[in-house]
């Protein structure tokens, strides 16, 4: 009898081992932390937090477009023209800017493609960008702080009583 329970529970332990490598697996790829090296220090800490310029100012795409986007180098000229004009980051952006240049900005935040996201629904909604950025206006360099998986999305829906039907945002 004692044969018969042990050789019962390997395949369950081999399940249960096989099950956990895959979350941890699967779970590597959220992204949570990742903060690449940017061309050009910028610090949304100043510009979004002490200097209080809102997001759509510079990403004012999100209120009409799916994508939020970076903002067009003559965003930064509205200020920088005049403002902080010594210090080397401004330096560079003028200079890229001057030369008809984009920065080469590394993207941080990203869906999975088979994902239809909408910054337009989310802000009409008004949804804060915190929800799902973090507190963006307390980091000097941006990083991920949310999974941006199905379950951290659904959560939210629920809370905010949106559709959870899989077409949402699976189109």
């Amino acid at each position: 009898m004692s044969n018969l329970s042990s050789k019962a529970v390997i395949p369950f332990l081999v399940l249960a081992v096989l099950g956990a490598g895959a979350w941890a697996f699967f779970d590597a790829f959220s992204n949570v932390g990742y903060a690449p090296k940017q061309p050009v220090a910028f610090s949304h800490k100043l510009h979004s937090g002490t200097r209080k310029i809102p997001c759509l100012y510079c990403h004012s795409s999100a209120e009409r477009s799916r994508y939020a986007t970076v903002p067009a180098m003559n965003v930064c000229m509205n200020c920088h023209t005049v403002a902080r004009t010594e210090r080397p980051a401004i330096q560079q952006i003028t200079a890229l800017y001057q030369a008809d240049k984009p920065v080469e900005w590394v993207r941080v935040h990203r869906v999975p493609d088979y994902v239809y996201f909408s910054h337009r629904w989310h802000v009409a909604k008004g949804i804060a960008c915190q929800t799902c950025h973090g507190q963006v206006q307390n980091m000097d360099v941006l990083r991920q702080v949310a999974t941006l998986k199905m379950g951290f999305c659904i959560s939210c829906h629920r809370q905010n009583g949106a559709s959870q039907e899989c077409n949402t945002c699976h189109m």
